[in-house]
């Protein structure tokens, strides 16, 4: 079975698009820009066809045209492909940082159920003229409730919880009211 040659019509198509990418279309870019296929001197008689067509006719405005509009496709596809690598990017920085801030919020959780619990702990259970304790931690304000019946329960002092120590610290406050 024969072989087919190297058209004019494919070293014309080469040719036009290393002009457009700026680079002169010599017999061996031509040549390297087709996958080293074709012989030389089929691609330099092809070439010399065509500078001798463009000489005689005067370069062609479809030529031209062709051309810059295969750059302007490549330029586009470019900017295309920046564009979403630097989106993909972007969208994975702030999953990251998504996922910190959601680690985050689970360490701050755990460590405030951790101080709740300690702290309904450690209050003291009047077993005496009854069982006030179990009220204050269900009410509306929790520890840091300062009505007038939490200020009695505590005598007269509040509460202040102090988030790096897992303690509850009581201060005496003033009531006012």
């Amino acid at each position: 079975m024969a072989r087919t040659g190297l058209t004019k019509s494919q070293v014309r198509e080469t040719r036009d698009q290393l002009l457009a990418e700026g680079r002169y279309p010599s017999v061996d870019a031509v040549r390297h820009a087709l996958g080293d296929t074709g012989s030389k001197s089929t691609i330099h008689k092809h070439l010399k066809e065509l500078a001798e067509e463009d000489n005689s006719a005067g370069l062609k405005r479809e030529d031209t045209s062709r051309s810059l509009q295969a750059l302007v496709e490549q330029l586009a596809d470019k900017l295309h492909l920046d564009a979403e690598r630097r989106y993909q990017a972007q969208l994975e920085q702030k999953d990251q940082e998504l996922a910190a801030l959601r680690h985050e919020i689970e360490r701050l959780r755990a460590r405030v159920e951790g101080l709740e619990i300690d702290a309904y702990a450690s209050q003291p259970h009047d077993h005496g003229f009854g069982q006030f304790g179990h009220m204050q931690s269900s009410l509306r304000c929790g520890i840091n409730d300062s009505t007038p019946f939490s200020m009695l329960m505590n005598g007269g002092r509040s509460a202040v919880v102090d988030f790096d120590s897992p303690q509850i610290h009581l201060t005496p406050r003033v009531f006012q009211g």
